[in-house]
């Protein structure tokens, strides 16, 4: 990110805007609304800036500005015809420290005014960089449409609602907490937006008496999908925003620990394979001792929770405490490995039924039905297969699976990182080590890419 997106305080400032024409005007059409004074520089202003002044929003100085006039400022717009005229301008501000802006001059920038939805005093700013106006602009078409212009009245409201909280909850987090429960309990992001204030002020009241009542904290066992945040679920979104603590382990995308509060606190909990740094049995007592001190505990796994997630420990010990949980699923490695290839899990006339098994078990390499698996149309997905790879590669063979059965191997599935290689069970683990496969990865026995699919609609990286 070059460009920090900053919101300016301009009351009581002065801000210079140099130019009369159809520049000057695009960028005085959003300072018309700011709460500073607006100077404007120009012999020749056009007819609406001319009617702005009229109406006391703006005042006209019909002369060429002088190092006086700049210094004045606390920020400046060149917006002169004249792209040499305002590369000049730009300089001379930035010589005396003052922020300035040439319009469509991104160099001679030194910040950038991105496109603005203003729901006052809701504003929501978007910027590209100086990339993509364009896009940016269409950004903006599409959220005035989904903010109401009711946006502005319930932001007020909540102002006079978390005034009245601080006295009564002093402290910051419970606070976050609260509003967290406010804008995520039950109902969309947008639907909260069209209530009217008084209803946002009952939601609040309701909120507030839950908050107040003594009960013990809860888990919620959330799937956080392969690591692609579009294929996160509103579910785990919502208990994201809500929780006081996440616990999270190695497979969690940074994209989605990203959507989580600020405030809350992050116990990481990561198994590496060969390196299990946290033993089940102390994630089980964090999220249970967590919970207990009335915090909401998101137990936050890549994946689905609920295939080869442990999650049955975690439900066994919340329950032998006594402390309420949910669960939220999530998007398994394994669907979205075989969106990649292009592939269904299940396809009629093939097969009746994928198995979806493990390389590991708690003895240590798990033991399948192998002689089911060596079916020259049997399918499986395959987790935490890679350091298992010979084991089930030989265990196959001696069953007499077919050498050239097909196995496709996807890394970091769904992340922009992911990579497919295409292999036959008789060189699995042999691929595996030749083209780096690190993990986390899916194995996909019986499947081969769609090549039609693969090229034109994953430009991932795909190695044979």
């Amino acid at each position: 990110m070059r460009y920090l997106p900053i919101f300016f305080d301009t009351q009581e400032k002065t801000i210079v805007v140099i130019g009369g024409g159809p520049a000057a005007e695009a960028k005085l059409r959003t300072l018309i609304r700011v709460d500073g004074e607006l100077l404007v520089f120009t012999k020749g202003p056009s007819d609406q800036i001319k009617r702005w002044a009229n109406e006391g929003k703006l005042t006209i100085v019909q002369e060429t500005p002088e190092k006086e006039d700049f210094k004045l400022a606390s920020l400046i717009y060149a917006a002169t015809e004249d792209p040499a005229e305002n590369a000049g301008l730009a300089d001379k501000a930035k010589d005396l420290g003052i922020p300035v802006n040439a319009a469509d001059q991104k160099e001679d920038c030194s910040f950038i005014t991105p496109a603005i939805v203003d729901r006052d005093p809701i504003v929501v700013a978007i910027g590209s960089e100086g990339t993509a106006p364009g896009l940016a602009r269409s950004l903006k078409a599409d959220i005035e449409s989904r903010l109401p212009q009711s946006t502005g009245p319930l932001a007020r409201k909540i102002a006079e609602l978390r005034a009245s909280l601080s006295a009564i909850m002093p402290d910051f987090s419970d606070r976050q907490r609260l509003w967290a429960k406010v804008f995520s309990s039950g109902k969309t992001l947008e639907k909260r937006l069209a209530h009217t204030p008084e209803e946002i002020e009952a939601t609040f009241e309701s909120a507030l008496k839950e908050e107040f009542k003594e009960k013990a904290g809860s888990v919620s066992l959330v799937g956080a999908g392969p690591g692609d945040i579009e294929l996160l679920t509103l579910g785990a979104q919502r208990r994201l925003h809500s929780a006081d603590v996440i616990v999270y382990d190695r497979l969690v995308s940074q994209g989605v620990l990203d959507l989580g509060r600020r405030e809350a606190k992050y116990i990481y909990v990561g198994k590496a394979p060969g390196n299990h740094s946290t033993r089940q049995g102390e994630i089980n007592r964090i999220i249970v001792e967590k919970a207990l001190e009335g915090n909401h505990v998101v137990r936050l796994k890549g994946g689905d929770p609920l295939i080869f997630g442990r999650a049955d420990e975690e439900i066994e010990a919340l329950e032998q405490a006594g402390v309420d949980y949910d669960i939220v699923p999530g998007i398994t490695s394994a669907a979205a490995a075989a969106a990649t290839i292009g592939k269904s899990l299940t396809s009629r006339g093939h097969n009746k039924s994928v198995t979806l098994m493990t390389g590991h078990d708690s003895k240590g390499f798990a033991e399948q039905d192998w002689k089911k698996l060596s079916d020259p149309t049997a399918r499986a997905a395959i987790y935490m297969g890679l350091g298992a790879s010979r084991f089930i590669q030989g265990r196959l063979l001696l069953h007499g699976a077919d050498r050239n059965h097909p196995v496709t191997i996807v890394e970091n599935a769904s992340r922009a990182d992911e990579k497919v290689v295409e292999t036959t069970l008789g060189n699995l683990a042999q691929d595996i080590e030749k083209y780096g496969i690190l993990g986390p990865a899916i194995l996909l026995y019986g499947y081969a890419k769609t090549e039609a699919v693969a090229a034109e609609f994953l430009p991932r990286k795909a190695v044979k």
